[in-house]
């Protein structure tokens, strides 16, 4: 069931005109249903979007995600561009079928529309509609402007926990350096998550993968060069999309390697770094793949043992993409034979069912923070070789 009422357009929105109507809405929801309805919140979901053609592909996903997650959901869509300051509200009911033996569960939705010096106001306007003790997550669904204290930081503020997709970042290099001077200068802000992260758990959990099989440590252990090929962005081709340094980042963040001073080094298909491992030196490289595959994505992950690991019956652990681009699969080469080891579905989420699966955790990610700060050191190290 979905029914619209639009209180009168101002300056302001009246929040208990909104609250007078949705209670309105569950009143006739009920007496329209012969088993009664269930009204139904367990958080609160703040979405944010600086793109208003995208409203009906966003109510789409917002369909799915309250049927799993009931909640009270407020869309903000704002056009900040517009010359006219407008500020405006609408409300909705989402509704699950009810069965022989169930009753209808019935969440809400308020939808603000902004537009023009009004899109300041979105915070203050937000704030009231919130239901009290449920948890609030915010999901940017625009470009994050990690240093903004206006808008974004006030939406955060008010958020437990925050969900971003660096997927829309327009300089991945510097949004991510952004971010982790961000999580350096204020360890305690408000917990995040990055919905490119997401995509990267097969990758993360297949490389992983090869530290688990003792056999193999002693040869990972001499790891000399690791190898990341991608394909470029759209919005920066010379720079490494988000997906790839993450996940480079990631590694080196979690085996303890410290990238060094001043050792970021570009060409026209590769962008490399130094790094130091307890006694020996890595070199990690982002390559631009010759396969054709989507924008940002990434193609391959190569591990590769330092000269003596070969003698050793060593050689290298690799993450492939594969060229039909439905599976993900890991080899490892040692001497002359090479092994297909394992062979995952390449599981590609829709944007709707991420989010389902992020606003089920709880508190903050410090695996991907620390992977963020340590992208930020990479891109220091490549600036003072521009």
């Amino acid at each position: 069931m979905s029914t619209t009422t639009q209180p009168p357009s101002g300056s302001a929105i009246d929040v208990g005109a909104i609250e007078r109507e949705l209670t309105s809405l569950w009143q006739q929801a009920s007496e329209d249903e012969d088993h009664g309805v269930i009204r139904s919140s367990i958080l609160n979901l703040l979405v944010y979007t600086s793109n208003t053609s995208d409203a009906d592909l966003v109510n789409d996903m917002l369909s799915g995600i309250t049927a799993a997650h009931p909640c009270r959901a407020v869309l903000m869509l704002a056009d900040a561009s517009a010359s006219e300051a407008k500020l405006e509200a609408q409300v909705t009911s989402r509704c699950t079928l009810p069965t022989a033996t169930s009753k209808q569960v019935c969440c809400e939705q308020v939808t603000i529309n902004a537009s023009g010096s009004a899109v300041n106001d979105v915070p203050s306007a937000v704030a009231p509609l919130l239901l009290s003790d449920l948890p609030v997550y915010l999901w940017w669904r625009a470009v994050p402007r990690i240093q903004d204290k206006a808008l974004f930081r006030k939406l955060t503020d008010i958020s437990d926990r925050v969900i971003i997709d660096s997927a829309f970042f327009n300089d991945p290099q510097g949004d991510i350096a952004k971010m982790a001077r961000v999580l350096n200068d204020t360890p305690r802000w408000s917990a995040i998550s990055d919905l490119n992260w997401a995509r990267l758990t097969a990758w993360r959990a297949l490389l992983a993968g090869f530290y688990d099989v003792g056999e193999y440590r002693s040869h990972l252990a001499r790891l000399d060069r690791v190898d990341i090929e991608y394909a470029p962005s759209t919005v920066d081709a010379s720079a490494i999309p988000a997906r790839a340094l993450l996940l480079g980042s990631w590694l080196a963040s979690r085996l303890g390697w410290r990238v060094q001073a001043d050792s970021g080094k570009r060409t026209d298909e590769t962008t490399s770094f130094e790094f130091s491992a307890d006694s020996h030196p890595i070199t990690v490289r982002f390559i631009r793949t010759t396969r054709e595959i989507e924008p940002g994505h990434i193609a391959l992950v190569t591990l590769r043992c330092a000269g003596d690991c070969v003698a050793d019956n060593g050689g290298s652990f690799t993450v492939r993409r594969s060229e039909d681009g439905q599976r993900i699969e890991t080899s490892v080469r040692r001497g002359e034979e090479t092994h297909v080891q394992r062979v995952l579905s390449y599981e590609g989420l829709g944007e709707g069912e991420l989010i389902g699966r992020e606003i089920e955790i709880v508190g903050h990610d410090r695996v991907y923070e620390q992977a963020v700060v340590a992208a930020g050191e990479l891109i220091g190290a490549l600036s003072a070789n521009p």
